[in-house]
């Protein structure tokens, strides 16, 4: 009896970026890391979805919807040790900086893309640019408002531009401290912290979408270093570190 491949539900990719999405890109790193046979199956509507965002993952008639809970089925269902060459230390730490990734840093790239007003136009135009007209007007002014709604209830759009890309760069001064000459965040195995941080540091150095962080991250050759080795292990045929 053949074995059904899982389906991982995400955002279209692109030729010059995993996905847009870094927690599509998580996701399907996390995949790659199992060595579990999976599809892709590419939707522009994640309100389809049971929490209505992406990506989300079938395995046969179960629907697992959020990237960590992806992450917990590979782990409790499956049976993937992503972390079972950490210490519990190290587990901890992991831990901690996959949150700051989640919960902070993540957010100052949403600002970046969907409030500044000079990258704004890409944000829309990839987004919703495919849109007949008239809703290619419409919709992305209601989106665009209902992320500065969400950047506010969150807290971090409550503070002016200058702080917010000054915490961005805390965070990527904390992972390249992390880093430092390792190949990864823990040795020259990678963790799952491993996907979650390239998820997000391969939207800020490949990609046409604009960001005032891909200007910053510039200044640290280990990241850059990283998400080269990240794209050559884990996306070889589908992007190379040179696009």
């Amino acid at each position: 009896m053949s074995v059904q491949p899982l389906k991982l539900v995400q955002f279209p990719t692109t030729e010059d970026i995993p996905n847009y999405s870094p927690f599509c890109v998580k996701a399907e790193v996390l995949l790659k890391m199992s060595g579990l046979p999976y599809e892709i199956e590419w939707t522009d509507d994640p309100r389809k979805t049971p929490n209505g965002k992406l990506p989300m993952l079938r395995d046969g008639d179960k629907i697992i919807a959020d990237s960590e809970c992806i992450k917990l089925y590979l782990t409790e269902e499956k049976g993937v040790r992503f972390d079972e060459h950490l210490s519990p230390r190290e587990q901890a730490q992991a831990h901690a900086f996959a949150t700051m990734i989640e919960e902070r840093s993540y957010w100052t790239l949403v600002y970046d893309r969907w409030v500044v007003e000079k990258n704004w136009p890409v944000t829309s135009n990839h987004w919703f640019g495919k849109m007949p007209f008239p809703l290619r007007v419409i919709i992305p002014k209601i989106a665009r408002k209902g992320v500065r709604a969400n950047l506010v209830g969150h807290g971090i759009g409550r503070h002016s531009a200058a702080h917010i890309f000054k915490v961005a760069k805390m965070d990527l001064d904390a992972i390249a401290a992390q880093l430092g000459d390792q190949d990864f965040l823990f040795g020259d195995k990678p963790s799952s912290v491993d996907a979650t941080v390239f998820g997000f540091l391969v939207n800020l150095t490949n990609g046409q979408m604009t960001a005032e962080l891909m200007e910053t991250i510039k200044s640290y050759s280990a990241l850059i270093a990283y998400v080269e080795r990240g794209l050559k292990r884990w996306f070889p045929e589908e992007i190379t570190a040179e696009k």
